[in-house]
């Protein structure tokens, strides 16, 4: 049982590791794993959307825990991106908990500056994914500041999956490479 424990808490570290610099270059193979991930996170942040009209408050944890996985994965696919949040051999977990904590707002604008330099849909994934952070509902606040909180949330959740469906959608693989395809 703890060999168990110990494997699992081995896999949650490197999950947790700043991934490697992206290759100048990705593989058929890679662009459809990213592409795959997008749309897993695409499900994700629907159940989160779900929940939240429903009035369900999202915790600091579920969703703290899925931005940490998607920034690594975002950064993993935009060089600029990547040298942004682990900056000095930082995990996207250090980026969150000192960057991030810090100065939301400053970190949220400057995601915002870098998107507008290129890989604009990967970057404004990775800026609104930060702003949901920013709009989880206080439970002890009244109930109509979450009531308020819920529907920014909403919104931001709403662009997110937007930017999360073009970068799936931009990973394609070329007409030619699809299955049954015989041109």
């Amino acid at each position: 049982m703890r060999r168990v424990v110990a494997l699992l808490m081995v896999a949650v570290l490197l999950g947790c590791a700043a991934p490697p610099p992206p290759p100048p270059e990705f593989s058929p193979e890679e662009r459809e794993e990213f592409r795959q991930d997008m749309l897993s996170d695409v499900e994700k942040v629907e159940t989160f959307l779900q929940k939240t009209r429903r009035g369900i408050n999202l915790t600091e944890i579920t969703l703290g825990w899925f931005v940490m996985i998607l920034l690594n994965e975002l950064s993993a696919h935009d060089a600029g991106l990547h040298a942004y949040i682990h900056h000095d051999d930082n995990n996207s977990e250090l980026f969150l908990r000192n960057d991030f904590q810090t100065d939301p707002k400053g970190q949220i604008a400057a995601i915002d500056e870098l998107a507008r330099r290129g890989e604009t849909d990967i970057r404004l994934a990775a800026r609104e994914a930060l702003a949901c952070l920013t709009t989880i509902p206080s439970p002890k606040t009244s109930d109509a500041q979450q009531k308020e909180a819920r529907m920014e949330l909403v919104a931001t959740l709403l662009r997110l999956k937007s930017h999360l469906n073009r970068i799936a959608g931009a990973h394609l693989p070329p007409a030619a490479e699809l299955p049954g395809r015989t041109d």
